[in-house]
């Protein structure tokens, strides 16, 4: 493909130079005819008008036919530049293309390299970029040189063509006239060169004698020019030497560059199938390590599973065991009491009307024995952590006392502490102790002041479960309506036996008053009350707690089985400002009570 654009471009080169003779000769001819005819004319006889306008006329068709035939040769030429000029573009992008490969090769032969190999082909490539420099300065100074000459020849071609065509356009006078005036020029031109002459050889004679002793002195500079051209010669040859060892390394290395590619590509695929192979031995292994994992996982789960069961079995075991261990020591303690609280308070759990309770009795006939409440420590209004109350007041029993406000922590009956009324209620039924230990229950009556002169301690709650051995449960003739104290809750209730023995009973179950006053008659009580429980139900005894309320109290029962620990606590019971006989404390609302 190349070579034909080749051929056809110098055919086309022929074909614009053989118009461009033809051209010429042909104008050659004409115009060699028309002055052959024109000098006939002259020696026979005058034109005429009409000879010269024809003459006139035929000097323009010829110069129409040389125009033509110029701006053919020029559109040849400018046809022959277009293809010159898209066939140099198409050997620059190829050319490009070619470089840019050898550069990336290159590129990746000088990764290669060790830095003294690359050191030294960077010096080898400068030592290049400067030949080729000096080469490409020498073209630009040849075609400057040569563009030069052609500008000087057209220059003279035109004077050339410009003279002839002012000899042509003259008539036979101005011939005339130019040819005589031709030979006065040349006779005085004769003089002139005569004097010229004579001048001249004494000139010659004189300057003779200068040039011998010039010449000797030109020989001397010719003979160190000779010596500088022979010393370039060498230089310039010895710089093609070196520019040809350079074009034989290049073609080398483009060789060691294909050789290295074709190894690289044999290398990628080698790379590519052992690549391909560990790929699939790596998925093999992986998928016999996942089913390792899946199978370990497996055993694991069941070790797991059996573990677990194991240790379920375990707690289920430790439970029963220390099951049997409480209960074997609340039996004790309940059988033979413990050196704290002495013989009259015992603790047991037992079933009563299919409800499981756990149950402290006080044996009141012990004169060391005290019954009294407990306030918070800033008194009224506030409110104090159970087992904070518990440490304050250092008790062996520990009870919920009476409900109280949630709206503002005041408890909703009366509360006398060692003789001395601290609240005042106005309403439910109270439990009261006397100086002597003899208890009872009294009813008290709404918004009325009760005389509890003759009791060392009253708390009073509700509703009453039993009187007299009968059960009483009236909740709403005592002013207790709150729905959530009426429906099934967890409770704690306190009883009186016939033989003067206080009773304290507690059940986690949700259970209606009603069926709580069965559990206290079943208990051997003759009379009992209901006592704040739910969110607030607190059970402690002798060090262990056996109920922990879900929020703080104002309030709570506290017994003691020796006389001398209860007056060392007596002082902690209420805040010294509240020991007052009387209070002008109107009734709590009891719709709003702490039991939950």
């Amino acid at each position: 493909m190349k070579f034909q654009r080749r051929a056809a471009s110098v055919a086309l080169c022929l074909l614009a130079a053989s118009s461009l003779c033809a051209v010429s000769a042909s104008g050659k001819s004409q115009s060699a005819s028309d002055s052959h005819h024109h000098n006939t004319k002259h020696k026979a006889a005058p034109a005429s008008s009409a000879q010269a306008s024809h003459k006139n006329a035929q000097a323009k068709r010829l110069a129409a036919k040389q125009q033509a035939a110029r701006e053919k040769k020029h559109a040849l030429l400018a046809k022959q530049h277009g293809l010159l000029a898209k066939q140099n573009a198409l050997h620059g992008k190829r050319l490009a293309a070619k470089q840019k490969a050898a550069w990336r090769a290159h590129v990746a032969k000088v990764r290669e390299l060790s830095p003294k190999e690359r050191r030294a082909l960077r010096q080898h490539n400068n030592r290049l970029a400067q030949l080729k420099t000096d080469n490409e300065e020498r073209r630009a100074a040849l075609a400057k040189h040569n563009k030069r000459a052609a500008q000087l020849a057209a220059s003279q071609k035109k004077a050339s063509h410009k003279t002839a065509a002012a000899k042509r356009g003259l008539s036979r006078e101005a011939r005339a006239a130019k040819s005589a005036h031709d030979r006065r020029l040349a006779a005085k031109q004769a003089a002139v060169d005569h004097s010229d002459s004579i001048s001249k050889n004494l000139k010659a004679r004189r300057q003779a004698a200068a040039s011998a002793a010039q010449h000797q002195k030109w020989a001397a500079q010719q003979d160190l020019l000779a010596r500088r051209q022979a010393a370039e010669q060498a230089t310039h040859e010895r710089k093609a030497r070196i520019t040809l060892a350079s074009y034989q390394n290049e073609a080398r290395d483009r060789k060691a560059t294909k050789a290295v590619s074709a190894h690289d590509r044999r290398l990628a695929a080698q790379q590519a199938e052992r690549t391909r192979k560990h790929a699939f031995q790596q998925a093999e292994l992986d998928r016999k390590l996942a089913i390792r994992q899946a199978a370990y996982a497996k055993k694991m789960a069941a070790h797991n599973a059996r573990l677990i069961r194991a240790q379920a079995l375990h707690q289920s075991r430790l439970a029963a065991h220390n099951a049997r261990v409480a209960a074997k020591r609340s039996h004790y303690v309940a059988t033979h009491g413990d050196d704290t609280g002495g013989r009259s308070i015992r603790f047991w759990q037992t079933n009563v009307a299919r409800v499981p309770v756990k149950v402290i009795t006080v044996d009141l006939n012990d004169p060391n024995v005290k019954v009294s409440a407990v306030m918070a420590r800033n008194g009224n209004g506030t409110s104090e952590p159970f087992r904070q109350m518990i440490d304050r007041a250092n008790p062996n029993v520990a009870v919920t006392g009476t409900f109280f406000s949630l709206d503002n922590l005041r408890p909703v009956g009366d509360i006398v502490i060692g003789g001395s009324l601290v609240h005042f209620g106005g309403m439910g039924t109270a439990l009261c102790v006397t100086p002597g230990n003899k208890a009872d229950m009294v009813s008290c009556q709404w918004g009325r002041h009760h005389d509890w002169s003759a009791y060392d301690f009253v708390c009073a709650c509700g509703p009453r479960l039993l009187q007299q051995g009968r059960i009483v449960l009236d909740p709403h003739s005592e002013r207790f309506r709150d729905k959530s104290m009426l429906a099934p809750n967890s409770r704690i209730a306190v009883g009186i036996t016939s033989s003067n023995k206080l009773v304290f009973a507690m059940t986690r179950d949700a259970i209606y008053l009603g069926r709580l006053a069965r559990v206290m008659r079943g208990l051997g009580c003759v009379e009992a009350m209901n006592l704040d429980a739910g969110t607030s139900t607190g059970f402690y005894y002798n060090g262990t707690t056996l109920a922990r309320p879900g929020r703080k109290l104002t309030n709570m029962i506290v017994v003691y089985g020796r006389k001398d620990r209860y007056e060392r606590a007596l002082d902690q019971l209420v805040p010294p400002p509240y020991r007052r006989t009387g209070s002008s404390v109107s009734p709590q609302n009891p719709s709003v009570l702490a039991l939950k």
